[in-house]
């Protein structure tokens, strides 16, 4: 699949879409990452597109991001 350069990310066009619908299928246009959290003392994987902190940690990187995509997709269909 390709995503959109990270670089083409724009907080403000982000901030300007009106629904959670309209959000989460811009989201999608970029590849999920994943960054370290720390949750009880303890390092997780949390999903991040961009800077953008995703609701999803784990300890497993694949399955955070699978997890985090198919949150997004439920969210724009």
């Amino acid at each position: 699949m390709a995503f959109l350069s990270i670089t083409d990310f724009d907080k403000a066009l982000l901030s300007q879409l009106k629904t959670e619908k309209e959000r989460a299928k811009y989201l999608l246009q970029f590849e999920i990452t994943t960054r370290i959290t720390i949750e009880n003392l303890t390092p997780k994987a949390q999903a991040v597109i961009a800077d953008i902190g995703l609701p999803f940690s784990g300890n497993n990187e694949a399955d955070v991001i699978t997890a985090a995509r198919a949150w997004l997709q439920k969210k724009a269909a």
